[in-house]
């Protein structure tokens, strides 16, 4: 338990990480929505699509890989298959994939292996601990790997493909040695590839042991995981936490911490601080100016952008002094106006989408909501740097997010209630569920014997009694007769 405690501090917060942070606030500061910013989150540097995986090694790998499964399926007993038939783990066309494996020839290369799995019902077996479908590939150590729920946690490692099957021939060795299951899944594309190693709290200081060996043999070629969401344990090495088959719950909730608690400090902010001068376009002015003129800039481009024709129209419209009236008399609106529209909490209002301005007794607009609010969030990296106060604002709130969406504020990776099974003291749980029984037990002896004093008193039941009123003796020890 206390190397567990020990990995644990060595996590890195994601918060804590100067480059991941920044990222995120410039992020937030250009994003127009929340589903922008998740976008924004989520995407992958672009990279080359080429396969650069030495293949020679790959069809090593699934020799290997077949020598695997073929132990394990030759290995099952009648019994054990027909208890995985009848669990409906296995169809009833496993006897005959096992006969035919058994009576198969020894395969020692890759294109004896190809054809052997042109037979549908080896390769759908075979894919079970070997899948890989349009270079997207998963490695399972057992037939009922992928199903195991209790698979909670990825590590993470970014390598040069030239060596992307060797390394995974060192880690599924290193784990056979250790008698622990493996689940590995990565894309095969381009020169560096992330692979995920999937494991269990059980597992959890293994697989980290696994990796540094692997690491500390060929660190030439790891290199830096800079995810955004993922605690690294070191530059090359990070983790999360979160059932594998809920990934997408992972990002989403931790994107939902950021964003809702940048907006809510951001917008805080702003309407605290109206008198704070910033720069827009070569110009400085304070807040409430530059929101006004931000919004005009862009309803004014919308208004012009859906009454052009042709280019001609756009000339006219975009260089005429009617529209330079109208910028300058919705501007001075919005300065007039901008006040009572912030002191109405746009950010938590995501029902409301537009805001409507009255121009004059004839006309009235309607102001986007996301407008205002984009404007806002594009102020996040000057006012950071003018007030170092309000990262700390940040983290306040994402801490009280963090306890909302059960997510460990001080290792951002992880969930709080992961971290809770992480320091489970076993003996003083065992010790507890055992008090937890006796008391049950007891429980049930005294509604026992209410049911029985209930009911009609025959010798039978009278003896039942004082056998129940001398085990409740016992319990609160007190001598029989007393």
């Amino acid at each position: 338990m206390e190397d567990l405690k020990s990995l644990y501090l060595r996590i890195e917060n994601p918060m804590d990480n100067k480059i991941k942070w920044n990222k995120l606030l410039n992020i937030y500061s250009a994003s127009f929505d929340f589903e922008d910013f998740y976008s924004r989150v989520t995407k992958k540097d672009k990279k080359d699509t080429a396969l650069m995986f030495d293949n020679e090694d790959k069809k090593t790998f699934c020799l290997i890989m077949w020598s695997i499964w073929k132990n394990k399926v030759l290995s099952f007993s009648e019994d054990n298959l027909r208890e995985l038939v009848e669990n409906k783990k296995f169809d009833y066309d496993i006897y005959d994939v096992i006969s035919k494996v058994r009576n198969l020839e020894s395969i020692k290369t890759y294109s004896d292996l190809q054809q052997v799995l042109t037979d549908a019902n080896i390769n759908k077996y075979f894919s079970e601990l070997f899948d890989d479908y349009n270079h997207q590939v998963f490695v399972f150590s057992d037939f009922d790997t992928r199903s195991n729920l209790s698979y909670n946690t990825i590590f993470t490692i970014n390598i040069d493909a030239i060596k992307l099957y060797k390394i995974l021939k060192i880690y599924i060795n290193e784990c056979i040695k250790r008698e622990m299951p493996y689940y590995i899944k990565f894309n095969e594309y381009g020169n560096r590839v992330l692979v995920n190693f999937y494991t269990t709290i059980e597992n959890f200081k293994k697989n980290e042991e696994i990796l540094k060996i692997i690491k500390k043999e060929n660190y030439m070629y790891f290199h830096s995981n800079y995810d955004l969401l993922s605690g690294n344990l070191d530059d090359a090495i990070s983790l999360r936490n979160k059932d594998i088959f809920n990934t997408y719950q992972y990002v989403k909730e931790r994107s939902l911490i950021f964003f809702k608690s940048f907006d809510s400090v951001t917008y805080e902010y702003v309407v605290t601080h109206y008198n704070t001068l910033v720069s827009y376009k070569d110009g400085r002015m304070n807040i409430i100016e530059y929101l006004a003129t931000y919004v005009m800039e862009k309803v004014i481009g919308q208004m012009v952008d859906n009454t052009i024709k042709s280019t001609q129209d756009y000339f006219y419209i975009a260089n005429s002094e009617d529209l330079l009236n109208l910028k300058k008399y919705i501007k001075d609106k919005l300065v007039l106006n901008m006040r009572d529209i912030l002191k109405e909490r746009l950010y938590l209002k995501p029902a409301k989408t537009e805001i409507p301005l009255k121009l004059n007794d004839n006309k009235t607009i309607k102001i986007p909501v996301e407008t205002i609010l984009c404007g806002i969030r594009n102020l996040t990296m000057t006012l950071v740097s003018k007030d170092s106060s309000i990262e700390k604002s940040y983290r306040i709130r994402i801490k009280n997010e963090c306890q909302f969406y059960g997510v460990d504020y001080d290792k951002f990776c992880l969930d709080s209630g992961f971290v809770k099974k992480l320091f489970y003291n076993k003996r003083i749980y065992d010790h507890y569920q055992k008090e937890i029984q006796e008391i049950h037990s007891d429980i049930k002896k005294v509604e026992t014997l209410e049911n029985l004093i209930s009911s009609e008193i025959d010798e039978e039941t009278r003896t039942k009694i004082y056998d129940s009123m001398n085990e409740l003796n016992k319990i609160f020890n007190v001598e029989e007769g007393q």
